[in-house]
């Protein structure tokens, strides 16, 4: 197959890059490269035998980028990390939705057969904090925007409506539309945009006390090579019938980890062992977030990747 990923340089989307070549299909991998991360792109392209051709540009502003048919699209490029977007919720909601509307008309356009789109376990937070939406939270659950105006938000709204048009779309177009909602997901690649690179750039700078906000809180994490292979499994699974005509599916961990006892292990696997310092969590953090995984493992994948090993992977990255 000939398959589109927007996001290719990102942590999620070099994976998957990874794996569907691994499943010898012929690969586009299309990156702003605002990010970093390009120059792996452009590695793993020259030890392709032709099969990946890495593009650099932003489609949303340049259609043209995004040349020729594919069979599917992975649309994963977003404006992502709670810090930047709650300082840019104009941006986020901008670049999240044209992007998306772009792949879309893209899609309709060349008779795609299957798009998938990048979605977010933040779609569940105000529902599962409002006690309506069960923890491990299934994915046919209501969506909730709790405050509107608060500019965290901002991505979710951008998520809700990318789901909604990705549905829409594929009315008219004919094509499998596939959501993944991601949770957690992090890998050494990965910028100070999630808790666990920001713990461990912390051990970096030796602070002590270490803050850490919302101890209580607990989160599942999904190391980013381990995504890539859900992701290609999926694609597995709608293009042999087991996924139907797509729908929605969740990506991430069922093991639920409370932020404390994450920074011990960041801790114990650096060797850096500070005074905790608990602090409130940031506005709009969901108290439980964990994904009921049971559709992701019915078609066969299982994350292979401990936490302890993945943060060790991530601390060895970070040392390079």
């Amino acid at each position: 197959m000939r398959v589109l990923v927007t996001g290719g340089a990102g942590v999620i989307g070099f994976e998957l890059v990874r794996a569907l070549l691994e499943r010898r299909h012929e690969v586009v991998a299309l990156d702003s490269g605002a990010k970093g991360g390009f120059e792996d792109l452009e590695q793993l392209a020259a030890r392709s035998d032709g099969r990946l051709k890495s593009v650099r540009g932003d489609f949303a502003r340049d259609p043209r980028l995004l040349d020729g048919a594919f069979d599917a699209i992975f649309h994963l490029a977003a404006i992502v990390g709670v810090r930047y977007v709650s300082d840019h919720p104009y941006e986020t909601m901008a670049v999240n939705m044209r992007t998306t509307l772009a792949v879309l008309d893209h899609a309709l356009a060349t008779s795609c057969k299957a798009v998938f789109f990048a979605s977010s376990s933040e779609n569940y937070a105000a529902g599962v904090d409002r006690g309506y939406v069960p923890v491990p939270t299934p994915e046919n659950v209501v969506l909730t925007i709790d405050d509107v105006a608060l500019p965290r938000w901002s991505y979710a709204a951008s998520k809700i409506a990318g789901e909604s048009a990705l549905f829409g779309a594929a009315r008219v177009g004919g094509f499998a539309p596939v959501v993944v909602r991601f949770h957690n997901v992090y890998g050494p690649r990965m910028g100070p945009t999630h808790v666990i690179p920001e713990f461990l750039e912390r051990v970096r700078q030796r602070v002590d006390p270490f803050p850490v906000y919302g101890p209580e809180q607990t989160r599942s994490f999904l190391y980013a090579e381990d995504c890539g292979r859900a992701l290609a499994t999926v694609l597995d699974a709608v293009l042999d019938g087991r996924m139907g005509k797509g729908g929605l599916i969740n990506i991430g961990s069922s093991l639920e980890t409370r932020i404390s006892d994450l920074a011990q292990t960041v801790f114990d696997v650096t060797g850096f062992h500070p005074r905790l310092d608990p602090q409130p969590a940031p506005p709009g953090s969901v108290a439980r977030r964990v994904p009921d995984t049971s559709k992701l493992r019915a078609l066969g994948f299982a994350p292979s990747t401990l936490l302890r090993d993945g943060i060790a992977a991530c601390w060895r990255e970070g040392r390079r």
